[in-house]
């Protein structure tokens, strides 16, 4: 699935409520199922001591490489590495977040490419009532609840998007 010049536009604004700083969230973060896509957002969950459930990194912050955080190397957590070119979601990333969050185990997924709009797949697989945090460049991070409104905005914009 490839992303269009309009989608890319509209996945400009935050699929969610956008927080500056996640210590905002955090009492509603720690009993919840959380994903998160980025590597910024899961370092800044790791900070406030939240663990995410499933974690999607691709080594890079604003598009520069970084290399994957220590401390997101270090969870105790299943890894599952894929494939996955930018301004796209393969099918590869669909099964991985799926196998991951079916698995029962915290998973850290490592993308080689770009994992930006697997946000998208993520919350369209999460759990009813799980949240996926991702990153709003130099905003914060966007928190969605993975809830029948935002998964049908997202089937819209997953339907939307170019088949290759």
């Amino acid at each position: 699935m490839v992303l269009t010049e309009k989608l890319r536009n509209e996945l400009k604004r935050p699929l969610g409520r956008l927080v500056s700083d996640l210590n905002e969230a955090k009492d509603d973060l720690k009993s919840r199922y959380v994903i998160s896509v980025g590597d910024k957002v899961t370092e800044n969950l790791l900070a406030i001591n939240i663990v995410p459930d499933v974690c999607v990194c691709d080594g890079k912050t604003k598009r520069v490489d970084s290399g994957i955080h220590p401390k997101v190397l270090g969870l105790a957590a299943q890894e599952i590495r894929i494939k996955n070119p930018a301004g796209r979601i393969t099918q590869a990333a669909f099964k991985a977040l799926g196998d991951a969050m079916s698995s029962g185990k915290k998973t850290r997924i490592i993308v080689s490419g770009e994992e930006d709009l697997l946000a998208l797949a993520a919350i369209k697989l999460a759990p009813t009532g799980a949240v996926v945090l991702y990153g709003q460049p130099g905003e914060g991070a966007v928190i969605v609840e993975a809830g029948d409104k935002t998964k049908k905005k997202v089937e819209k914009i997953l339907e939307e998007m170019t088949k290759r």
